[in-house]
C-alpha cells in the first residue's frame, strides 16, 4: 500500500526543490544490482559499522582525513541521532546547557529526556520575512558569565535559511564549554573553495553533526558526526551513538554515505561552480521580480523567495507553485517560501521556477502596508521539561492558555523550531503568533490536539 502511495506520487512528475539533494536521479549505486540484493547485515567479511575494523574502518579513516577531524562517524539515523548522542555525551541529569533557541526540535527531545535545564540564546531575525539572521555575541556571553558551568553550548549553523553564524567568535567565547553544531544543512560546506568556507568543522566547534541527504547525493536518514576536538573524550560520544544509532544499521545507507562524500571529494570544482551559479541566479531574478524578491543569505544555495512586500503569503505562493506548476518547495513561511537546491538540480528545473515566478509575480501587487513579523517570544520558565512532562495535565482550547505553564510542545513543522516548550508559562505573545500561523494556513503541530487547538497544560489543582 505505501509502494503503491510511493509510485503514484511518482508518477504525478513533481520537481522537487526539496530534500533529500539527489534530488531522486538514478543512483549510480544501483546501477547494476536491485536493492534488495545488497541489502546486507553484520555478515564475515562485511564489518560492522558500529564496531568498525575493515571496510567502514577503512571509509571512516579517509572522511575524517579529508574533514580533518579526531574521528567521522557515519549516521544512519539521522542527524537527530547524532545531535542527541552529542548532547548525552556532554551533558548528565540536572545539567544546565546553553542553547539557541532556533533549534531543532530534537534538541529539545536531547533536553527532555536527559533532564536538562536550558539557558536560551535568542538569535535576531529578520522583521519582513521573519528568517534568523544571526546570534549577538554579547548575548552569549551573559549565558557563558551567568553560567560558567553549562556543560555544553548548542546552536544551529546554518540555519534552515542558509545564514551562518560566527562560530569562530562564539566559540572564543564559550572557552571550555563544549560547542555543539547543528549543521545538518550545511553538508555541502566542505567542498567549497576556502573563500566559501563556512563549515563550523573549521571554525573552532568542538563537535559538529550534518545531514548528509539534505543537501548532497546520499538517502534520507545518512548523516554524520564530526568529532573536532579533544573537548570531548571518542570514548563518550561513541558510547553515546550507543543509545540512538541502531544495532542493525543499513548497509545501502552506509555505501550512500560513502558514495556522497566521495562524490564531493571528486568534483569540488563542480561545487565550486554551483555555488556561483546560484548567486548568479538569484541576483538576476531579483533584477527582474517586482513584488516578490529572493533574500539574501550565506548559502547560495538556499532559495528564500519572500513575499513580504507583496500581497501574497508565503504559503499561498507556495500552493501556486504546487498546483500550477508541480514545483514541491521545501516549506512555507508567513512572508516567504523555502526552495532547497544542490548540485544534483538540473538547468532545465532551475529555468521552470524562473518562469514560474516570473509569472506569479505578475499577478501580484504591492503591498501597501507591511507586515512586520516578531521574534521568538521569550517565555518564563517555571521548570524543566523533563519535570514538566511528568505532572499531571489537563487539556484546554489554546486560546483560554494564557498563563497556564504547558506540559506540550507547539511548533510550525517544517522547521520543527519550538514555540512553546514544556515547563514554560504560555503568554499573549506566543497566542497571537499561534493565531496568525492559523490564519496563514500554516502547519501548527508538536501538542497532541493540534488540530482541534487544545492543547495539554499542568492541572493547577495539584500544584504545590
Amino acid at each position: 500500500m505505501i509502494y503503491d502511495y510511493m509510485i503514484d506520487y511518482h508518477k504525478k512528475n513533481m520537481y522537487p526543490f526539496h530534500m533529500p539533494g539527489h534530488k531522486r536521479f538514478p543512483h549510480p549505486i544501483f546501477q547494476n544490482v536491485h536493492p534488495f540484493e545488497i541489502d546486507y547485515t553484520e555478515v564475515d567479511g562485511l564489518d560492522d559499522l558500529n564496531e568498525p575494523e575493515e571496510m567502514f574502518r577503512e571509509s571512516m579513516d579517509k572522511a575524517k582525513a579529508f574533514y580533518g577531524t579526531k574521528e567521522t562517524y557515519y549516521l544512519v539515523n539521522g542527524s537527530t541521532s547524532g545531535i542527541m548522542a552529542a548532547i548525552s555525551a556532554t551533558c548528565s541529569h540536572g545539567d544546565y546547557i546553553i542553547v539557541s533557541r532556533n533549534c531543532h526540535k530534537s534538541v529539545y527531545k536531547a533536553i527532555e529526556l536527559l533532564g536538562l535545564h536550558p539557558i536560551y540564546i535568542y538569535p535576531q531575525t529578520d522583521c519582513e520575512t521573519g528568517i534568523v539572521t544571526h546570534i549577538n555575541l554579547c548575548e552569549v556571553k551573559k549565558c557563558v558569565d551567568n553560567y560558567p558551568d553549562a556543560k555544553a553550548m548548542m546552536l544551529v549553523s546554518p540555519t534552515y535559511e542558509g545564514n551562518v553564524m560566527d562560530i569562530k567568535a562564539i566559540k572564543e567565547i564559550a572557552g571550555d564549554i563544549p560547542l555543539i553544531v547543528d549543521e545538518a544543512h550545511g553538508a555541502h560546506f566542505p567542498f567549497w573553495d576556502e573563500n566559501d568556507a563556512k563549515s563550523a568543522i573549521h571554525l573552532g566547534a568542538d563537535i559538529v553533526i550534518q545531514s548528509l541527504h539534505k543537501t548532497m547525493p546520499a538517502f534520507t536518514q545518512t548523516a554524520l558526526l564530526h568529532v573536532c576536538s579533544n573537548q570531548v573524550p571518542l570514548s563518550k560520544i561513541k558510547e553515546s551513538l550507543s543509545y540512538f544509532q541502531t544495532t542493525s544499521p543499513s548497509y545501502l545507507f552506509s555505501a550512500s554515505i560513502d558514495y556522497a562524500i566521495s562524490y564531493g571529494i571528486t568534483n569540488q570544482n563542480a561545487f565550486h561552480a554551483y555555488g556561483k551559479k546560484m548567486k548568479e541566479y538569484r541576483n538576476s531574478l531579483n533584477m527582474i521580480l517586482r513584488n516578490i524578491k529572493l533574500v539574501e543569505v550565506d548559502d547560495p544555495g538556499k532559495l528564500v523567495i519572500s513575499t513580504a512586500k507583496s500581497t501574497m503569503t508565503g504559503q499561498e505562493i507556495y500552493d501556486i507553485l504546487l498546483k500550477d506548476y508541480r514545483l514541491q518547495m521545501e516549506m512555507a513561511q508567513e512572508e516567504y517560501v523555502l526552495a532547497m537546491t544542490s548540485i544534483c538540480d538540473s538547468d532545465e528545473a532551475f529555468d521552470w521556477l524562473r518562469e514560474a515566478l516570473i509569472k506569479i509575480d505578475g499577478q501580484t501587487e504591492a503591498k501597501k502596508d507591511q507586515y512586520l513579523i516578531s521574534g521568538f517570544p521569550v517565555n518564563e520558565i517555571v521548570d524543566s521539561p523533563y519535570n514538566a512532562k511528568r505532572w499531571e495535565a489537563r487539556s484546554i482550547e489554546i486560546e483560554n492558555s494564557i498563563g497556564k505553564i504547558s506540559t506540550e510542545y507547539v511548533y510550525l513543522y517544517p522547521p520543527g523550531i519550538p514555540l512553546i516548550v514544556p515547563g514554560e508559562r504560555i503568554n499573549e505573545a506566543c497566542i497571537k503568533k499561534i493565531h496568525e500561523y492559523y490564519k496563514k494556513r500554516l502547519k501548527v503541530k508538536g501538542f497532541e490536539g493540534y488540530q482541534e487547538g487544545i492543547i495539554k497544560v499542568k492541572n493547577e489543582h495539584v500544584m504545590k
